[in-house]
């Protein structure tokens, strides 16, 4: 089965609440369909890392997958203050204001999100009522409240965010060339499992040339300084103003108990957990089973995908 919808790229003024100065947010758009799909990335990647999740929807839907801050073609202020993840949220709501200013809408069909991107989603429709109409979060990093903890036996995080930013922090930024970087990722477990054009894509827009070969576009100062901020936005708290429902997925080989997010599910007004075979990074490593979770959310039945022209 094809699917050749090749993406357009976009970007969109946004004021930083940080600073009150402006940044461009960029993105990647597939796909022509009256309603809008946005996709939201794990912290050090990048809008490309869901193309074949997006090419599979896009004979359906306008798909948008947006750079986060300091990813990809985005604007990257100096970290670390500009990366609290409030800021995070605030640039997706601008960016989907504008969206659904341009063609005439009310709100947004679907957002989902990889791990950090699956917060962003979350808290933008608890803080924006009516913007999105239902939210899917794949393997999010949540941190539980004092009483999930306890119900559920998990001792206190020793070092966690922390030790996960200084490792960031150390990642190599620079190499001779794209096949360098490649040869020298093909056996890390990171990307053990990912898709032979999730890597590609990821090779092409998560690298940015310069004089010395390519550099991450995501500098290891700005993935730091995000995991830095792991906790900062307390779903936990915010759970009962969240009234869309809410998809949280859990990777079978993820790092996330089950408990932890049924626990946050049941907070909400609409929300369910599932459980998809894989690792954290779902869209990069099975796209296809993520664009039918994604499909079926919007209510696409396969009978429905099969007898479409479009795919």
């Amino acid at each position: 089965m094809k699917h050749d919808h090749e993406p357009r790229p976009r970007r969109w003024s946004v004021t930083d609440d940080a600073t009150g100065g402006g940044l461009e947010i960029a993105g990647l758009e597939w796909g022509a369909g009256n309603e809008i799909v946005v996709l939201l990335h794990a912290n050090g990647f990048c809008a490309a890392t869901w193309d074949e999740v997006a090419r599979r929807m896009a004979g359906r839907y306008r798909v948008i997958a947006l750079d986060a801050r300091g990813h990809g073609a985005s604007s990257a202020p100096p970290p670390p203050g500009a990366y609290e993840w409030c800021y995070l949220v605030a640039d997706v709501d601008q960016v989907v204001s504008a969206l659904l200013a341009e063609d005439g809408g009310s709100r947004v069909a679907l957002c989902a999100g990889s791990s950090l991107g699956g917060v962003i989603a979350a808290t933008l429709a608890g803080e924006r009522p009516g913007v999105l109409a239902r939210v899917v979060m794949l393997d999010p990093p949540v941190l539980p409240d004092d009483v999930t903890r306890r119900t559920l036996g998990l001792p206190r995080p020793d070092g966690g965010p922390i030790d996960i930013a200084e490792q960031a922090r150390r990642r190599r930024r620079r190499w001779p060339s794209r096949a360098a970087a490649a040869a020298g990722w093909r056996d890390k477990p990171l990307f053990a499992d990912w898709t032979e054009r999730a890597l590609q894509r990821y090779l092409e827009h998560g690298l940015r040339d310069d004089a010395h070969g390519v550099t991450l576009a995501c500098a290891p100062e700005v993935e730091a300084a995000i995991f830095g901020h792991t906790g900062s936005i307390d779903l936990y708290a915010r759970a009962a103003d969240i009234d869309v429902p809410v998809h949280i997925v859990r990777a079978t080989e993820g790092r996330f108990p089950r408990g932890l997010y049924e626990a946050l599910a049941a907070k909400m007004p609409h929300g369910r957990v599932s459980t998809m075979a894989g690792g954290h990074l779902l869209p990069m490593e099975v796209p296809e089973a993520v664009a039918e979770l994604l499909l079926q959310e919007l209510g696409v039945s396969a009978t429905t995908r099969r007898a479409d022209p479009g795919r």
